[in-house]
């Protein structure tokens, strides 16, 4: 059974050489239908491996180099429930894409493909392996599919502009990665997750611990595009097509997020555990400032791809602070969330994408009215968003009430009312573009919204049927619904969270061969608070959709006061985002000092 691990990344990597070396001699149509093939091939292993991993996590070594002595020469892969959820949730993205992209990608033959499966399998093995090193190699490989298909349309300015740009940020991550790698070796002489965690348990963090832990985190926060790294992210979702932007959307960002928590666990949780009430201050501060700036920026846009990439952000820091909080129940949160965060903004994403092939524009304000034609986008833009807005038993809603109960557990009460606000703002911004779209309601014009250039012409394959264009996007949007339906998903993403935290238990199973020891199985209680911050999120989300189509209907003197104390700040917050990449990186090298400036401070 563990040979399936491997299988799950070889199949869409062998299968991207096989397309590259001899897609030329494919006859029509063979490069889709063998894209598709292999992500639901690729879709059907990782579920397997989800399935069998729930039970007790299991490690394959290749080439038979297993550990002796608790030293580790061989690459081992390391499946356990969390890091196979993570590889179905990419595996179902991509295969989704694929079957939107049936023939959107005629005139680049199959280069699509090769970098859509390249980007699947660096993804998976992301996902499984257990060595650092090649954690990074993943990363990157998925990282350098990512870049190349931003700039799918070369011929045009602004998809270079973005892969640049996304090119650039990601690759100074990229290097504060090594750097962090390279330090963690020279200490431990180790590359193996559960050993460096092992060589490091007994002691004390001295400054080199510290700085590669800044220098990965910072590293993994960039790939995540949290703020102040956040940047890169809405230039490249901007420009990227749309069935790109589901991957990016869905899962690219996460990667950050869950490499960030598998270092953090498996090799730092217990040489900083004296200091971990101050490390949690610093990450949930963090994370709830690029939820507030995601939303509010989200709200401010009229560009439909920049709008849904700015809500991505936000959720980042609503992922962030449930990884914050340090605690098993607070961890499943998030994963559940990034399932149904997943699983909808990829539907919005390719709604997006079909409006734009058939109206050549994604603009929130031209647009008005224009999507009364299409009835069956329309209902997959409201199911999804009632996804993210998550009402109570619906979409994202216990992920948001496992993050918000153990909040309150902490004693952090505060920060239930803060994610119900957070996502009434980023899923407002998302019911308000699809009311003016699809229903026709609100202005014409709205001056709060930023004006963005139109996006250049899309690749139109003639004859494509709505069924491929709004298919994969409804099926998403009610497998997002679902997630919140699924009364026993909160107790087994707790009990994986658990398993995934205990690094101790981890290094014995890697390192000893020793079974994994068994997290016990707390249910999931629906408490009131829960859902009663359920209900302001969606009522919210609601109300700021309102505000935002009918704000002028509302008196002179109120809207004049409001805009009063508002505009330095959102026009300092425009400011900010100026779309230089060298802005850019003088905010990323900032973000780094002040998180460094932090770390150290608490941690020494």
């Amino acid at each position: 059974m563990s040979t399936i691990v491997p299988l799950a990344v070889a199949v869409p990597l062998l299968s991207a050489a096989l397309v590259a070396g001899g897609g030329h001699w494919l006859p029509r149509r063979a490069d889709d239908v063998f894209g598709i093939a292999v992500a639901a091939a690729t879709t059907t292993l990782t579920a397997l491996v989800l399935v069998r991993s729930v039970g007790s996590p299991f490690v394959y070594w290749f080439g038979g180099w297993r550990p002796r002595n608790g030293v580790a020469l061989g690459i081992s892969f390391s499946a356990d429930p969390l890091g196979a959820g993570l590889a179905l949730l990419g595996s179902v993205l991509v295969l989704a894409a694929l079957v939107y992209s049936w023939r959107y990608f005629d005139e680049v033959g199959t280069l699509f493909h090769v970098l859509a499966l390249l980007f699947l399998g660096g993804l998976v093995g992301f996902a499984f392996t257990g060595d650092l090193f090649t954690l990074f190699v993943f990363l990157e490989l998925t990282g350098t599919a990512a870049f190349a298909l931003t700039a799918y349309r070369i011929e045009e300015v602004g998809p270079v502009q973005g892969a640049v740009g996304f090119a650039v940020t990601n690759t100074i991550g990229a290097i504060f990665v090594l750097t962090g790698i390279a330090l963690l070796y020279g200490r431990t002489g180790a590359l193996n997750l559960a050993q460096i965690g092992r060589a490091l348990s007994g002691e004390k963090p001295d400054g080199l611990v510290v700085v590669a832990f800044v220098m990965l985190a910072s590293g993994f926060l960039i790939k995540a595009g949290a703020v102040p790294f956040h940047f890169w992210l809405s230039d490249a979702y901007a420009v990227a097509p749309a069935p790109i932007c589901v991957l990016f959307a869905g899962v690219m960002t996460e990667l950050g997020l869950y490499a960030f928590a598998r270092v953090y666990w498996t090799v730092f949780a217990a040489p900083f555990g004296a200091h971990a009430g101050a490390v949690r201050g610093i990450l949930l501060g963090l994370g709830l400032f690029t939820a507030v700036v995601g939303a509010t920026m989200s709200f401010l846009q009229r560009h439909l791809k920049r709008l849904l990439a700015y809500s991505s952000i936000a959720y980042t820091g609503l992922f962030l602070t449930g990884i914050g909080l340090l605690t098993p129940q607070a961890l499943g949160g998030a994963a559940v969330f990034v399932l149904a965060h997943g699983l909808a903004k990829g539907s919005l994403f390719l709604l997006t994408g079909g409006l734009l092939e058939r109206t050549e524009s994604v603009d929130e304000l031209h647009l008005r009215g224009h999507g009364r034609a299409y009835p069956y986008s329309a209902a997959g833009w409201l199911l999804a968003s009632l996804a993210l807005a998550a009402p109570p038993f619906i979409g994202a809603f216990r992920g948001h009430a496992l993050i918000g109960d153990a909040a309150a557990t902490l004693g952090d009460h505060w920060l239930a009312p803060a994610l119900a606000v957070v996502t009434a703002v980023s899923t407002g911004a998302i019911l308000r573009a699809g009311a003016r779209v699809f229903l026709g309601w609100g202005a014409e014009h709205d001056p709060l919204l930023s004006p963005e250039p139109e996006e250049g012409p899309q690749p139109r394959a003639p004859e494509r049927p709505d069924l491929v264009l709004v298919a994969p996007a409804i099926v998403l949007a009610a497998a997002a619904l679902a997630i919140g339906g699924l009364t026993t998903l909160g107790t087994h993403a707790q009990q994986a969270a658990e398993r995934f935290e205990n690094a101790k238990s981890y290094a014995a199973q890697v390192l000893d061969a020793r079974p994994a020891e068994a997290a016990a199985l707390p249910p999931q209680v629906t408490t009131g608070a829960s859902v009663l911050w359920s209900l302001v999120s969606t009522g919210g989300a609601v109300a700021v959709a309102l505000f935002g189509l009918y704000r002028r209907r509302l008196p002179d003197a109120a809207r004049a006061t409001v805009w009063r104390v508002l505009e330095l700040p959102v026009d300092g917050l425009r400011a900010f985002h100026s779309g230089h990449v060298g802005d850019y990186v003088a905010w990323l090298t900032f973000g780094t000092a002040v998180l460094g400036g932090l770390f150290a401070l608490v941690l020494t």
